[in-house]
């Protein structure tokens, strides 16, 4: 790991009292853990395992559970997880539609952005809305082994997004996404959702997302009354020039992210293929409040 890193893994782990010195401690009583745990595949390095850490604030406990959650839930949305391999034809066909991609620098308080935003004037009708959540987890599975995870800002700009496509994104997706994988498995701390050209379909979206997510998560969503907005809230050297920033444009974000999935295909082809072995579990899972007894789905109601 290079020295940069180093220094910002150090600079995360003090946020929750710790250091990079007892961090890399609590990773070697992680690795011992994990194999006292013969149902669980062996697919997070050292530097997965210390994301797991900063995600779950430096608490060894915590990120036992998540990281079992990381992959016990994979059957219970295996329309997701089990799609997100980038060498899909769907995940060519989102690709065409929307761009969907991170910016590979971390803001200076160590946030992650993430831009979406409409390719055209309006989006396709065959837009699946569940390759919006594939491609955020395979996006994921790339900063778990190679970026600090200490947060995210999102910036979702929703001109062109059409209310014949909105009204095909049902609250279950919204929980599979805001509680179940971004809570209940990556534990993501949101720092902000900056939304631009909202419109009367992402107003009936707004509602569903309140209903499912966190009130201190869905407080943290500004609304942004034009496009200039963003340059007082993203600093400029990270801001895409598609927005007036002097970062690099939406599509080199997007050629390098995709050049990234092509470094990382071999990861995503061995992810598609790992189970959890119920039958070898040494303790029965707890009740959780996200994934209910034995990783099965509590009932929600949403009206």
């Amino acid at each position: 790991m290079d020295e940069h890193r180093e220094r910002m893994f150090d600079e995360a782990a003090k946020q929750f009292n710790s250091s990079g010195k007892a961090l890399k401690e609590d990773v070697n009583r992680l690795q011992e853990w994990l194999e006292t745990q013969p149902h669980l595949p062996k697919m997070l390095d050292e530097h997965a395992l210390r994301n797991f850490m900063i995600l779950n604030k430096c608490s060894i406990e915590i990120a036992k559970k998540k990281i079992d959650n990381y992959y016990s839930v994979r059957a219970k949305v295996p329309e997701v997880v089990y799609e997100m391999n980038p060498k899909r034809q769907h995940h060519k066909e989102f690709k065409s539609m929307v761009y969907l991609v991170d910016h590979p620098q971390l803001t200076d308080d160590m946030y992650k952005l993430t831009f979406f935003k409409v390719k055209g004037e309006t989006v396709s009708l065959d837009y699946e809305p569940l390759n919006f959540m594939r491609k955020l987890c395979s996006m994921a599975e790339l900063k778990l082994r190679h970026d600090v995870m200490y947060g995210d800002i999102l910036v979702l700009d929703c001109k062109g997004f059409t209310l014949n496509v909105a009204m095909r994104i049902t609250p279950l997706m919204f929980y599979k996404l805001f509680v179940v994988l971004y809570d209940g498995v990556m534990s993501s701390r949101v720092k902000a959702v900056h939304i631009l050209n909202m419109t009367s379909s992402i107003t009936k979206l707004m509602q569903i997302a309140k209903a499912v997510m966190k009130s201190k998560i869905f407080e943290r969503i500004c609304i942004h009354s034009n496009e200039d907005a963003l340059k007082k809230v993203i600093p400029l050297n990270l801001l895409p020039t598609d927005y007036g920033g002097e970062g690099l444009s939406l599509q080199k974000l997007e050629d390098a992210l995709e050049a990234k999935y092509a470094q990382n295909q071999e990861l995503f082809d061995r992810l598609d293929e790992i189970t959890v072995n119920e039958e070898l579990r040494p303790e029965k899972l707890e009740n959780d409040d996200t994934l209910g007894f034995y990783g099965s789905f509590k009932k929600i109601d949403i009206d």
